[in-house]
């Protein structure tokens, strides 16, 4: 049999094989009824092909289940996606050239939607191809998708136990909205960028005060029509402060560096006073005259255009200490408003465009920023415009920056499950554990979600609200709602529009509508933990495995997926969904930037797999540090390519050797006689590495395992076989033999541990060993993991080959230095140490240095000899050269010349 080099020429041979062999559905088939090991499979997004970050996630869940399946375990693997959302509602609407929610209604809402699955129900199925080309073994006929019934039914489970248990309710509250997907959005569907805006200084005039001003400062001029208060801190110190012919009220640590530094006017302070006193003062607000709704506003609410206290929300480290205040415009403004009796004044659209405000009808919020700079300044209330970076939220969709809107959305009452889920998650596993300090620090900072969204592409919120009575029903599966559906009828697609036409018999008689809305996206993903059992439908599933054994997913997901599943699972069944997590980091291109479509430094993952191999790039990426980011690098993916190149060799090596003996590896047994100090030290590194790697694999340590079983490889073709080489090539047969078994016996077992990492390659070097010497199983996944023998492993003499081996350097080194070559024997070497360690192993492992350097002899010595000045060997600058190892070991060879020892 001639072996070819090693490529990734043999992937596709491989995944023939598998697939024409079952192997999947036989290693399945193998733990049948075994003890169980569920896995929640996060679902990825059907928004196209498998991106980089996808292949690294999903090829270190791989490394987990098939470890888990080599250890017999009946493993729960069903893959699963998320499909619903704005990123396929953008698809969809860019695909057939629509760009707003009544575009969408125009064009058929129906068709719409069906559009929308086809999309995501096309790219799950590219997106199974695409995992399994990257060895990912899930299972996915049975893969779970948001869309279908079972799912939709229990999330509308979830909603329903919500209900019963009081945590849910309808509010009006300000929440950060998405003008550019015209929805409302959560806390965790955030992310903040750093932006550069303007913020503005203004002067608000006090009321019957014709010369008095409250210098405010803001970053969002867009707000300034929805004023209804300014806020100052009542414990600081405020003065008066004569600017020109006019009075200006600022805090008194800013004074001197906003009107001194910032206008560069003199000023005279009239009055110091504590910010208490402001407490009632009114003002005029400059578009008073302009806008009825706000003169409405203010006619109707008594503390509307007044300055209010609040310690919370306003410092001195930056602005002038008074700070502008919207209620419908911020959630901490909504806040204070709410205890001045003040309302979520804003009369923003879905589009983020202003409605019922005058002259400013059809601006944009935060779009149309310098407008509203440019008007405050005709108004002659604009003090300076000073550009500020700061954090700014954005749709973690769109990445559009978002604004705050005052909506009716249907709530999630959480807050008060604060210590139920910190107290849940101590008997939580977390690699790495840091994590586990962040998922607190988020949970502690809770609040209440909403979980409705005003789309079309979503599970539907069942509830059905009587605008006549008010009366609300949640339905929690599609046989309620058939028996409390008017005409006893509901569609096989719960899905809009068809749920839509369905209609409730009210208590009070009235026929009511479902509200329109779908369900926050996360709320699909949050539910996954029993929905992917098909639970409440399928008890048996739910009683058999629930909760999840593990989950695995990137950094960013401890404040959304990580958090969601128990915040779900809390509200249904009272505690923790998951008992081990692990998380990688977030993958960067070469220079340390986040990968982004926008800026072009994506690297896909078939450029690695096309050119080396998906094997190259699932050892490469989950070597990673658990959590930490890794920043794309060709010349380390280059690297593994030639360990994998090494690993190949020794197969071959191995079969070679088989061939030139006659003998079977795969049957030999070990001579304990013949067995040297290569073999011991081998076959220990051997086991140490097998009893290491469980414990790492148990534990979840996924990064670790890779380097451990690497290194082991690498040992047995750097260090054994280079040490055994005149061995394997000149000695006795008997001789020979005894490096084939140790040779083969830590490849094998290597073999077995590498194929969690590198399915591949492993897969096929076991096909060829199953040819050459009639292996039994068809498939290596078909073999256990490897035992340790603890009475094999030598800790000392793993310790004492690490230190010959630094002696085996030195000594060859000096040669070096000395201009003496290694085919030339050299009568002795004097090693000077006072290590003890490097003291035992020349002791012990004389024969093996010797060899190694083509020396006679060997002496040990503590401190360095007189050299003669005939002696050309300089010892400083080995010492220099030496660096660490100086202090330990140096060697020094005979005076007498190599043509003396000849």
């Amino acid at each position: 049999m001639v072996i070819k080099q090693y490529s990734n020429e043999i992937e596709p041979e491989v995944l023939k094989y598998w697939e024409a062999n079952d192997i999947y559905e036989k290693v399945r088939a193998r733990n049948k009824g075994k003890e169980k090991f569920y896995f929640l499979q996060g679902p990825p997004y059907t928004s196209g092909r498998l991106h980089v970050g996808q292949a690294w996630n999903n090829s270190a869940k791989d490394i987990v289940l098939r470890y888990k399946r080599m250890r017999g375990f009946d493993v729960w693997d069903r893959a699963g996606y998320d499909m619903h959302g704005l990123p396929t509602e953008n698809a969809v609407m860019k695909k057939l050239g629509l760009k707003t929610k009544e575009e969408i209604s125009a064009y058929g809402v129906d068709k719409f939607i069906k559009e929308c699955i086809r999309f995501s129900s096309d790219n799950a199925l590219l997106m199974d191809k695409d995992l399994w080309r990257m060895g990912v073994w899930m299972d996915y006929d049975k893969a779970y998708w948001p869309i279908k019934k079972y799912y939709i039914e229990g999330e509308w489970w979830l909603i329903k136990k919500a209900f019963d248990d009081n945590r849910l309710y309808k509010g009006k509250k300000v929440m950060t909205w998405c003008a550019n997907c015209e929805t409302a959005l959560a806390k965790h569907e955030l992310e903040y960028e750093t932006d550069k805006d303007n913020s503005i200084f203004l002067k608000f005039q006090v009321e019957n005060k014709p010369n008095e001003y409250l210098i405010i400062w803001t970053t969002t001029p867009w707000t300034i029509p929805f004023n209804l208060a300014v806020m100052v801190n009542p414990e600081l110190d405020y003065v008066r402060a004569q600017v020109d012919n006019e009075a200006w009220i600022v805090s008194k640590q800013l004074v001197n560096v906003l009107i001194k530094g910032l206008t560069g006017k003199d000023y005279k302070i009239i009055e110091e006073f504590k910010g208490s006193r402001l407490e009632g003062m009114h003002y005029r607000h400059p578009m008073i005259d302009e806008i009825p709704s706000l003169q409405e506003v203010r006619k109707n609410h008594k503390n509307a255009h007044s300055v209010i206290m609040s310690t919370e929300y306003v410092d001195v480290t930056a602005g002038s200490g008074l700070v502008h205040c919207a209620p419908g415009c911020g959630p901490e403004d909504y806040e204070v408003g709410i205890e001045y009796g003040l309302p979520a004044y804003n009369n923003l659209n879905e589009q983020g465009v202003f409605v019922d405000m005058g002259p400013y009808d059809g601006k944009t919020a935060k779009v149309d920023d310098n407008f509203f700079i440019e008007r405050l300044k005709e108004m002659g209330v604009l003090i300076e415009v000073t550009p500020v970076e700061h954090e700014y939220a954005h749709c973690w969709r769109c990445h559009k920056p978002v604004v705050f809107r005052a909506t009716e959305q249907w709530f999630m009452k959480v807050e008060d499950l604060r210590e139920k889920l910190i107290e849940e998650n101590k008997g939580c596993t977390w690699v790495p554990k840091a994590f586990s300090r962040r998922y607190d620090t988020w949970m502690d900072n809770l609040k209440d979600n909403a979980i409705t969204r005003q789309r079309f592409w979503g599970c539907p919120v069942p509830i059905w609200e009587c605008t006549k009575c008010g009366n609300v029903t949640v339905i929690c599966s599609a046989d309620e709602l058939r028996e409390k559906s008017v005409n006893k009828e509901i569609p096989d697609d719960l899905h809009r529009p068809w749920i839509d036409a369905v209609k409730i018999k009210c208590k009070c008689g009235e026929e009511v509508s479902r509200i329109p809305d779908v369900i926050d996206v996360w709320i699909d993903a949050g539910t996954a933990s029993w929905n992917c059992l098909e639970y409440p439908a399928n008890k048996e599933y739910f009683d058999n495995l629930w909760p999840a054994d593990f989950i695995l997913e990137a950094s960013e997901q401890v404040r959304l997926w990580y958090s969601m599943l128990n915040i779900c699972s809390v509200i249904a069944f009272g505690r923790k969904c998951y008992d081990a997590v692990y998380s990688h980091g977030m993958i960067l291109d070469w220079q340390g930037m986040k990968m982004s479509k926008s800026i072009g430094n994506i690297v896909s993952p078939y450029e690695v797999i096309d050119k080396y191999s998906a094997d190259i790039l699932r050892y490469y990426m989950n070597e990673t540090t658990a959590g930490e980011n890794i920043s794309f690098n060709w010349d380390s993916v280059k690297l593994k390519q030639r360990n994998l190149t090494v690993l190949w060799n020794i197969h071959k090596l191995v079969i070679n050797l088989a061939q030139e003996l006659g003998v079977n590896p795969a049957v030999l047994e070990p001579r304990e006689d013949l067995l040297g100090v290569e073999e011991k030290f081998m076959l220990s590194r051997l086991n140490s590495a097998v009893k290491q790697a469980t414990v790492l694999f148990d534990l979840y340590n996924i990064d670790r395992t890779i380097t451990l079983v690497e290194q082991l490889f690498l040992d047995l073709s750097r260090i054994y076989i280079q040490l055994t080489r005149d061995k394997a090539a000149l000695g006795a047969s008997e001789e020979k033999e005894v490096v084939l078994y140790t040779m083969y016996t830590v490849l094998f077992d290597v073999m077995k541990m590498f194929n969690v990492i590198v399915p591949f390659i492993n897969e096929k070097m076991y096909l060829n060993f199953r040819h050459e010497f009639g292996l039994k199983e068809e498939s290596i996944n078909l073999l256990q993991w490897p035992e340790f023998e603890d009475e094999l492993i030598d800790e000392e003499v793993e310790k004492s080959m690490e230190n010959a081996l630094l002696v085996i350097q030195s000594v060859l080194f000096a040669r070096e230095k000395a201009g003496l070559g290694v085919r030339w024997p050299v009568k002795s070497v004097e090693v000077v140490t006072r290590d003890e360690g490097i003291k035992l192993a020349v002791e012990t492992m004389d024969a093996v240095i010797m060899r190694q350097t083509n020396i006679k002899e060997i002496n040990l010595q503590a401190d360095l000899p007189v050299i003669k000045k005939t002696v050309k060997l300089n010892i400083a600058a080995l010492k220099e050269s030496f660096g660490a190892l100086a202090p330990k070991i140096i060697a020094k060879f005979s005076t007498e010349s190599p043509k003396k020892i000849l």
